[in-house]
């Protein structure tokens, strides 16, 4: 971004477009936010489950996730499928996906980093503007009843670390011990004290009205429907849209 650049327009007004708002704010740019919807959060931040969980930082980039997604494409309830109707589009990213798998490790430890300074800005974000939104501060437990699994994640714990991540390993009485409602078989888990839920939805609302009273502009119930793109950046008649407004 050039630093002549001063105005900014952020497109999409959930959790990832008004938290990226609030920090161009505190960075001095003006910036504008367009989301087609009535309100903030009203698509995937609307009932998205609010974990903060740096423990999910494994990247996907490793064959076993290749292996699982050719056996999910049979299975009807599989938790992620794919259309393997031929696209140029599908298939090219699909060997992006592959050719990253030599950096699985890197990119693992990498995330897990950002994961770690995420939690920390959500945090502040909300003590600095005095809000509330119902966060839990009880960890986040992972079991597991196969023991392959159990050895994957045990690789994955020294990732996790390495990236400066603390998580306990449990046995299945440990497990049971600190969460009494699981009756299912289990062999073990990971406890990650430091991860934490909230509501996602609750927290992009109130973070958008604090964006709003530091000079944000939103542009709601409006679709983006053409930027002109210049030498250096966006021109200053930067964007065309339809508002319902």
């Amino acid at each position: 971004m050039s630093k002549s650049i001063q105005n900014v327009a952020v497109i999409g007004a959930g959790i990832t477009g008004i938290t990226t708002a609030y920090a161009l704010l505190d960075r001095g740019f003006n910036v504008t936010i367009f989301d087609k919807n009535r309100y903030a959060a009203m698509e995937t931040s609307f009932a998205n489950g609010g974990q903060l969980s740096a423990s999910n930082a494994e990247v996907w980039t490793h064959w076993g996730t290749i292996f699982k997604g050719i056996k999910w494409m049979f299975e009807p309830g599989a938790p992620l499928l794919m259309n393997p109707k031929p696209s140029w589009h599908k298939y090219s990213w699909m060997a992006e996906f592959m050719g990253n798998i030599p950096n699985y490790r890197t990119n693992t430890v990498q995330t897990v980093k950002m994961a770690i300074e995420a939690r920390k800005h959500l945090r502040s974000y909300a003590q600095r503007e005095g809000f509330d939104f119902d966060c839990e501060d009880r960890g986040i437990l992972h079991i597991y009843n196969d023991p392959k699994e159990l050895a994957h994640a045990r690789k994955v714990n020294q990732l996790l670390k390495d990236g400066g991540l603390e998580r306990d390993e449990l046995s299945a009485d440990e497990v049971r011990a600190l969460e009494p409602a699981i009756k299912s078989d289990l062999i073990g888990g990971f406890y990650t004290k430091s991860d934490f839920t909230g509501d996602i939805h609750l927290y992009t609302r109130r973070l958008s009205e604090a964006c709003a009273r530091r000079g944000a502009v939103f542009h709601h119930q409006s679709k983006v429907t053409h930027m002109t793109k210049s030498h250096d950046g966006v021109d200053d008649d930067w964007i065309e849209y339809d508002s319902a407004q």
